[in-house]
């Protein structure tokens, strides 16, 4: 696997995993997050597992996951495209 293949949109990781998009941005979406999920979540960014851009003239973060951080969360990808 190229490293290039281990990060992904989160577009492409709930298409590879069978989950729906909602389903993903409930685990990194701080809006929908109680405070040990919060928790969890900055130690996924501070391990670099999942990362975000904020540019400073927008409010919407863009993220990018890792192939580890969506087996933590859901297992194994479901679809093996």
């Amino acid at each position: 696997m190229k490293e290039i293949e281990k990060y992904m949109t989160p577009l492409e990781a709930s298409y590879l995993w069978g989950v729906p998009r909602e389903t993903l941005k409930n685990k990194y979406s701080p809006s929908t997050l109680n405070k040990a999920k919060q928790e969890e979540l900055n130690h996924m960014i501070e391990q670099g597992l999942i990362k975000f851009f904020k540019h400073p003239n927008r409010e919407r973060k863009e993220w990018i996951i890792s192939r580890e951080a969506m087996i933590k969360w859901f297992g194994e990808p479901n679809n093996k495209n």
